[in-house]
């Protein structure tokens, strides 16, 4: 769960698997896969981090201390565009 600030200051817990995408405005918006929406104060960048750390933290759990480095260089943003798969 990832601690997200509601405009009225008090802090809300999401589960970080239930986040489809956010959005950055004079707040962040944070849309849920079932549709709905949440207006927060965090910044877009802050929110990416807590999912990063949530889920490495979880893989780390899961796979132990031999979890390969790469678990905690997770991103919800791609480092570069994949290349276009053609076909034969």
């Amino acid at each position: 769960m990832i601690a997200l600030s509601k405009l009225d200051g008090t802090t809300m817990f999401l589960n970080e698997d239930h986040v489809e995408r956010v959005e950055q405005g004079a707040n962040s918006a944070v849309y849920l896969t079932n549709g709905t929406y949440l207006i927060v104060r965090d910044n877009v960048d802050t929110i990416n981090d807590s999912i990063r750390s949530e889920k490495a933290a979880l893989l780390w759990a899961a796979l132990g201390p031999s979890a390969p480095d790469a678990v905690t260089a997770l991103s919800a943003v791609p480092d570069e565009t994949p290349p276009m798969q053609t076909r034969p």
